[in-house]
C-alpha cells in the first residue's frame, strides 16, 4: 500500500513537473514568435540578394571578379558584393562590417566605406565630376553606405574618411543607430526596441518603409532591397502574419516626431495599414506615401503616385518624391453593419464597423471583384501579375453581360440619403465615392459633369460621398472606357441603406456577399497621405 502510494505521489510530481515544463516552453516560444516588441540584431552580419534586382555589371569584392546574375550577391543593407561561394562570402564577412543596427553611447555617426560597384551616372562629391562606370574595369571608387557620398580613387585618398557622418541627403528620413534604444527583457534572450531618442537633425521626420512582397509579382520584394541600401535596414519591412503592426511601432516609439510610411502594395495593402494607424492610435498620425503594386489603385492615382510602379526603381528618385510630397486629408468613413433577421420579432445583431477610404458599392461590380478574389485565392491559381489579374476581371465582367445576376438591384434595397429615401431606376450596381477614382482608374465625377449644367465636385476631405448608379456590366465597360456617363444619384453625408436580400458588396476592392441588414455610411475621422 505504501509503496503504491509513493509511485502515486512519484508521478503526480512528475506529471507537475511536465505540465510546468510545457507552459515554460510555451511562454518561451509565444515570446519569440508573437511578442508585441521588434527584435533588434544583435550582430552585423550581411544581408545576401541576387545582383540581378541591381541591373548593372558588379565586381566581388573578395576576389575582385566580375559577378555573373548566376552566382553574384550583394548585400542591401550596405550594397557590398560577393560570389555566391563560400570561400568569398565568408572571407566577406570575416573582413567587411555591414551597417550597425544600433549603436550604445554614441552620439554620432561614422562613415561605412565600400570599395567599388558604384551606382550608375554618380558624381564624385570632391570634385564634382561624374564618376565614369565603364572606364576602368574592377572595384573602383568608393561610397559611404550611409550618405551615399562617392569619390575617385584619387579624391578618395585626400579627404579624411575618419569624419563624422550626417547621413546625407536623406538625413531627416532615418533613423540613425545611436537613436534606437535596445534592451534585453526578463523572458526574452532577444535585444528588442525599447524606444527611439530622436535625433539632432533638422526637420527629421522619418520614413517607414512596409512592403507587401505578395503584390506585383517580386516587385514588393525589390523595393525593400534597393531602399535598405538608402535607409537604416530595420526600417524597411516586408508585410508579415502579423501586418503592419510591428511597423507602427516605429512610428509609436519616435512619438512625438511625426513618421512618413511608404506602402508598397495595393489598395488593400493601404487600406490595412491606415486601419492599424487609427486602432493602435499612433500620435502623432503618419504621412501615408504609396508605391502601387496592386491591380487597381485608386488611392494611388489620386495621391499622384501612378497607376503601377515604374518599370525601373529607383531609390533616390522615389526618397526625392517623398520628401517633396504635401500632406493632405483624407475622409475616414465608417461602414457600420447590423444584420437583420426578418422574423417576427426582428432580431438584431451586433454592429460590424469597416473602414472606407476609396468606394463603396453594392452590384454587378462587387459580384465581379468577389469572384476574382475566390479565384485568387483558390490553390489552383498561380500566377501573381497585373496584367493576369486584369484579364481574369474583364473574363468575369463579360460573364456577368449574359448572366445579369445582379439585375433590379434596387429591388432588394431601400437607400436613404441624408434621412430622405430615394427612388432608385432599373440599375445592376450602386457606388459610394469618396474619391474620384473606381475600377482602376475611372473617374465617375468627371464624366457625370462632361455636358451637365449642375456640376457634382469631388472632395476627398469634405465629408461627403457621391453616388452613381451602373445600369449593366456593358454600361461598366463603357465608363472604364470613357463613352458613357454613370447614372447620377445625388451626394450625402449620412447615409443609410437597408438590405432585404443577399447582395454582393466591396469596400476598396475587398468583397463580400451581404444577407438582410441596416447599413449606415458616415465620415468619422481623417487619415493623412502624402500626395504629389
Amino acid at each position: 500500500m505504501n509503496i503504491e502510494l509513493a509511485s502515486f505521489e512519484l508521478s503526480s510530481e512528475a506529471l507537475i513537473g511536465s505540465l510546468l515544463a510545457l507552459c515554460a516552453l510555451f511562454a518561451f516560444c509565444r515570446n519569440l514568435l508573437l511578442e508585441d516588441v521588434i527584435c533588434i540584431p544583435g550582430k552585423t552580419k550581411h544581408s545576401w540578394k541576387s545582383i540581378k534586382i541591381l541591373d548593372k555589371a558588379c565586381y566581388c569584392n573578395a576576389c575582385e571578379i566580375l559577378l555573373t546574375h548566376s552566382e553574384g550577391l550583394f548585400c542591401d543593407c550596405c550594397g557590398i558584393c560577393t560570389h555566391s561561394s563560400h570561400a568569398c562570402s565568408k572571407k566577406i564577412d570575416i573582413n567587411f562590417k555591414c551597417k550597425d543596427k544600433w549603436l550604445r553611447h554614441e552620439k554620432v555617426m561614422r562613415h561605412l566605406w565600400i570599395r567599388g560597384n558604384l551606382p550608375v551616372g554618380v558624381v564624385c562629391s570632391l570634385c564634382d565630376v561624374e564618376i565614369d562606370y565603364h572606364a576602368t574595369a574592377g572595384l573602383f571608387g568608393w561610397r559611404c553606405a550611409w550618405c551615399q557620398r562617392c569619390y575617385h580613387n584619387n579624391c578618395y585618398k585626400s579627404i579624411d574618411t575618419k569624419t563624422e557622418c550626417d547621413l546625407g541627403e536623406f538625413k531627416d528620413m532615418i533613423f540613425p543607430p545611436y537613436c534606437i534604444i535596445a534592451a534585453r527583457t526578463r523572458e526574452s534572450v532577444r535585444l528588442h526596441l525599447a524606444g527611439i531618442k530622436p535625433p539632432n537633425i533638422e526637420g527629421w521626420e522619418p520614413l517607414i518603409v512596409i512592403a507587401n512582397t505578395k503584390s506585383g509579382s517580386s516587385t514588393g520584394s525589390h523595393v525593400v532591397a534597393l531602399l535598405r541600401g538608402y535607409l537604416h535596414p530595420l526600417q524597411v519591412m516586408e508585410l508579415g502574419g502579423r501586418g503592419p503592426q510591428d511597423a507602427m511601432q516605429w512610428a509609436a516609439k519616435a512619438s512625438p516626431r511625426p513618421c512618413r510610411i511608404l506602402v508598397a502594395g495595393g489598395d488593400g495593402t493601404v487600406g490595412w495599414v491606415l486601419n492599424t494607424i487609427f486602432a493602435l492610435n499612433i500620435k502623432p498620425v503618419p504621412s501615408v506615401a504609396i508605391m502601387p503594386l496592386g491591380t487597381g489603385n485608386d488611392l494611388s492615382r489620386v495621391m499622384g503616385w501612378g497607376s503601377q510602379p515604374p518599370s525601373t526603381l529607383d531609390p533616390i528618385t522615389i526618397l526625392r518624391n517623398i520628401k517633396n510630397a504635401r500632406s493632405v486629408n483624407l475622409d475616414r468613413f465608417d461602414l457600420q453593419i447590423e444584420k437583420l433577421y426578418y422574423r417576427l420579432p426582428i432580431q438584431r445583431h451586433p454592429i460590424k464597423t469597416i473602414h472606407v477610404y476609396n468606394y463603396y458599392s453594392i452590384g454587378v461590380d462587387a459580384l465581379v471583384t468577389y469572384n476574382f478574389h475566390k479565384t485568387r485565392e483558390s490553390r489552383f491559381y498561380l500566377l501573381s501579375s497585373r496584367i493576369f489579374n486584369k484579364l481574369i476581371y474583364f473574363g468575369f465582367g463579360t460573364q456577368q453581360i449574359v448572366q445579369r445576376d445582379c439585375e433590379r438591384i434596387e429591388q432588394k434595397l431601400d437607400l436613404y440619403l441624408d434621412g430622405h429615401i430615394v427612388e432608385l431606376p432599373e440599375l445592376q450596381s450602386i457606388i459610394f465615392l469618396n474619391i474620384d477614382s473606381w475600377g482602376a482608374g475611372c473617374k465617375l465625377c468627371e464624366l457625370s459633369n462632361s455636358d451637365a449644367k449642375y456640376k457634382m465636385e469631388n472632395s476627398i476631405s469634405d465629408g461627403m460621398l457621391e453616388v452613381f448608379g451602373l445600369v449593366s456590366s456593358f454600361h461598366m465597360a463603357q465608363l472604364q472606357c470613357g463613352i458613357s456617363k454613370p447614372v447620377r444619384i445625388g451626394q450625402a453625408k449620412q447615409i443609410r441603406i437597408v438590405i432585404k436580400s443577399t447582395c454582393p458588396m466591396q469596400s476598396d476592392g475587398e468583397p463580400w456577399m451581404q444577407t438582410p441588414a441596416d447599413i449606415r455610411l458616415q465620415c468619422r475621422s481623417q487619415v493623412r497621405m502624402l500626395k504629389l
